[in-house]
């Protein structure tokens, strides 16, 4: 895949910090077309105010101006520094996380990089709502950057063996993985956790005893491994270093702990619906999960994902 173009959200009189430059960093080794977005939120009592005082009837009108020019002074400054880029801007007024998941749509977006490191936080990996809204809705993947100019040098990409459906899905995860190390030189590493949850029900039904359980559990083991080997088949010619780690136990629990363990910097997570609300829910362990985890992460979404705000 190629990550061009890049979206990139600032808020209404937000500074571009560490976070933002590090975005920067990146799509300037893309050579990528960015577009910075800023959303006016549209208040429905100015609406009401202004049947009394004339003087809100322009209120947008020259909020959306003044942060045009603030982000033409971003784009004036920062092309200097990053001279591969090619810098676009954009205002939209309305909810921030919906009119970002348009104007990704809108754009063609490959990548959404958003600014989740708050210094002000009481827990550092506490994401706000708007990012968990974008998680959620967006069919663009989101990156959202959690650490002040880190280094991207240990990438995690988390794989799920235990439906075969998902091998397009974890294909495509993969293919992001391999792509963004590529740019950044970061070593990959291919995770997945595992643990035999019918083992309760082989020891109390079908007799099996703790030798079989420990030959079941090999047996599954050295196949899930053969699995997650074959996702990096075709990237064998690929010249970034390449891991791959079976982790045993519950994923949620297992996997936070050994990013938190193992100096990763960035995570990347499918966030597959399992509730039958299409669309609307990431996936309950993906969720569960992002607020445990102080490093970057990114999510993306499967093919077949639509976004429910698109077209609103």
């Amino acid at each position: 895949m190629s990550f061009s173009p890049i979206l990139v959200p600032i808020a209404p009189e937000q500074a571009l910090n560490d976070s933002f430059h590090q975005a920067f960093r990146f799509a300037n080794q893309c050579a990528a077309q960015v577009t910075l977005l800023s959303v006016i939120e549209d208040l429905a009592e100015l609406k009401e105010i202004s049947r009394y005082s004339c003087t809100t009837l322009d209120l947008l009108d020259k909020a959306t101006k003044i942060y045009h020019d603030a982000l033409k002074e971003h784009v004036h400054v920062l092309k200097k520094q990053y001279p591969n880029i090619c810098f676009n801007i954009k205002i939209r007024i309305g909810v921030p996380f919906i009119e970002i998941v348009k104007e990704a749509n809108a754009s063609h977006s490959s990548l959404v990089i958003i600014d989740s490191h708050r210094a002000n936080k009481t827990d550092a990996c506490k994401r706000g709502s708007n990012t968990l809204h974008l998680m959620r809705k967006s069919a663009v993947p989101i990156w959202s950057i959690s650490t002040h100019s880190q280094p991207v040098k240990q990438v995690v990409a988390a794989i799920d063996l235990a439906n075969q459906d998902y091998q397009e899905f974890n294909a495509k995860i993969v293919d992001l993985a391999v792509e963004f190390c590529s740019v950044t030189g970061a070593e990959l590493t291919l995770v997945h956790a595992w643990r035999l949850e019918s083992e309760g029900f082989l020891r109390k039904w079908s007799g099996y005893e703790d030798l079989d359980i420990a030959l079941l559990s090999q047996q599954m083991r050295s196949e899930r491994l053969e699995r997650l080997k074959s996702l990096l088949i075709p990237y064998e010619n690929s010249p970034i270093v390449k891991h791959i780690k079976l982790l045993e136990g519950e994923t949620r629990e297992v996997l936070p702990r050994y990013v938190a363990t193992s100096d990763t910097d960035l995570v990347i997570l499918g966030s597959l619906s399992r509730t039958g609300i299409a669309g609307f829910l990431m996936g309950n362990t993906a969720e569960s999960m992002l607020n445990t985890m102080s490093c970057s992460v990114i999510t993306l979404k499967p093919d077949s994902f639509v976004s429910p705000v698109v077209g609103e």
